[in-house]
This record gives C-alpha cells, structure tokens and sequence, in this order.
C-alpha cells in the first residue's frame, strides 16, 4: 500500500470518438461524422459521468487536460467553453495546467 504525504495530482483524457472519415489504419474507438454530431448530449454525458465519478477523485489536483481521438477539433468552440466551465466548476485546475487538444487542421 502507498503511502502519500499528499494526494498527487491528476491528468485528466477526455475522448471525442468521432472524425471527418474513418482512417483504414485507425484502431481507435472512432467514428465518421454525419451531417451533425451530438456535441451538447456528448458533452451532457460527458459531464454526468464526471459528477458520478467525483468521490473517486475527491482533493486531487488537474494538471493537464489531454483531449484525443477521433477529430476534437469537429467540435466547437461554444461546446468546449461549456465542457471546460463545468470542469472548472468540478475540479480544482491548476492554473498552469497543460491543456493539449488534437487538431486535423481542415477542421478549423
């Protein structure tokens, strides 16, 4: 068993599954983009299952925020203004957390 002076911090990987095309190559849970992508039920679930999961991560510290996938850059800005407040809201961030998000550069 571990024992901690203090709790250690968190990285914190949040997964957008879906692209612009579904590479040949890709072993990733991710799929091809219709016409529109549930962004706001996306980042309600992805919120939901935060909350539910607070009591495992309780007084420990973000220090970086990696979102992966699939495509992240298909969603928008106002989808991620609204999944980082809520993080705010839940989770103490350092505020010199590395913040990386994966990018296909036609998507922006």
């Amino acid at each position: 068993m571990f024992n901690f002076t203090a709790l250690p911090p968190l990285s914190l990987y949040i997964h957008v599954p879906w692209c612009v095309r579904k590479c040949p190559y890709c072993d990733f849970n991710s799929h091809q983009a219709g016409e529109t992508i549930p962004e706001t039920a996306y980042i309600d679930a992805l919120i939901r299952d935060l909350e539910q999961d607070l009591p495992l991560v309780w007084g420990r510290t973000i220090q970086s925020i990696f979102i992966g996938g699939g495509t992240p850059s298909l969603f928008s800005a106002e989808a991620y203004d609204r999944l980082f407040s809520a993080l705010r809201a839940l989770l103490p961030i350092r505020a010199d957390a590395e913040i990386t998000l994966e990018a296909n550069p036609g998507t922006f």
